[in-house]
């Protein structure tokens, strides 16, 4: 099952054809960085490992650096799902972003360790690798910043700008610090570590910061 998938019902055999399909797709990608870089990997190469066609292959992922890192997909489809109309008011974007991120956070949980620590490697050691996790932040920060807009109209442009910087800041050093974790063998759940950053954070907003 995709990571973060709850389902209240058994899934139909399509789901699971669909889940399945994503989750080989991910593996040949991570399989492929692994032997042949990133750089030397193309669409079609994971494509072919996987037994599928280019175009089967762009139904599930837009672009191979989405099949390797799906944590940042999770977190865009989060983003622009969001939606405060039904919350009660005030609501601090702070917060919303922060809870949305543990949300993503949470969803990464049931995947394997050793998985993490595969796509912490490469992050690590390839810096094309890195590269496309910075592409995929530069969306990240447009989609925050759109959300925010439509859902916080009475705030400041700027103010909000700030918002989506710093809790992209934090999720980035959420995932830093779990690679620096696993790759040093330390076995802690993504979310573990994101919340003591998030802990962190608060402290320094609050002047706890030394």
């Amino acid at each position: 099952m995709r990571p973060g998938a709850v389902e209240d019902a058994p899934l139909g055999l399509r789901e699971r054809r669909r889940l399945q399909t994503e989750a080989e797709i991910h593996e040949a990608a991570i399989s492929l960085f692994e032997e042949k870089g990133v750089a030397a990997t193309t669409v079609q190469d994971i494509a072919d490992r996987a037994g599928i066609s280019s175009r089967t292959f762009f139904r599930y992922f837009a672009s191979k650096d989405q099949a390797a890192l799906p944590g940042h997909r999770r977190m865009l489809d989060v983003i622009e799902s969001l939606d405060v109309s039904a919350l009660p008011r005030p609501v601090d974007p702070m917060h919303l972003i922060a809870d949305a991120a543990e949300r993503v956070m949470l969803s990464e949980n049931t995947a394997s360790l050793g998985e993490h620590r595969r796509i912490a490697r490469l992050l690590a050691m390839e810096g094309d690798m890195r590269s496309l996790a910075a592409a995929q932040e530069q969306d990240l920060s447009k989609a925050l910043r759109a959300a925010l807009q439509r859902n916080f109209p009475e705030h400041d442009d700027a103010r909000l700008l700030l918002v989506a910087e710093v809790y992209l800041a934090l999720w980035r050093t959420s995932w830093i610090r779990w690679g620096e974790l696993a790759a040093e063998g330390e076995a802690v759940d993504p979310i573990l570590v994101f919340r003591e950053c998030r802990s962190q954070l608060d402290s320094i907003f609050q002047g706890g910061a030394a």
